[in-house]
């Protein structure tokens, strides 16, 4: 039996075939792939007045201003969001997210 091995999100499946090596790389790419996406999380950072911080899939995170004043904007998407400090933004989108400073702020992303 091949060693090669498909992992989903919470099994590994040995294969029960002889798969040639290039093949046997691409199936555990395609199979990290369909695992479930990390979270991103970002701890409280702090960030400079019109700087700008980016979050690859932000669905299902919530956006913490701690202070200051921040403009949240979804790549392809009409939908932005400004938060002063003290509020928050539950992410309900998977498209790239960009977090602007219009003001020096703190934000954190759980």
């Amino acid at each position: 039996m091949n060693t090669t091995q498909i992992t989903d999100r919470f099994t590994v499946h040995p294969l029960p075939f002889a798969v040639p090596a290039r093949l046997a790389v691409w199936l555990q790419r395609i199979g990290a792939a369909w695992a479930a996406p990390a979270q991103a999380r970002i701890d409280l950072r702090q960030i400079d007045a019109g700087a700008t911080t980016w979050v690859a899939r932000p669905r299902g995170c919530v956006v913490r201003c701690k202070a200051g004043t921040l403009w949240l904007a979804f790549d392809g998407e009409p939908q932005d969001v400004i938060l002063e400090a003290g509020e928050s933004f539950r992410c309900t989108s998977a498209s790239r997210l960009s977090i602007h400073a219009m003001t020096a702020a703190a934000v954190s992303v759980a």
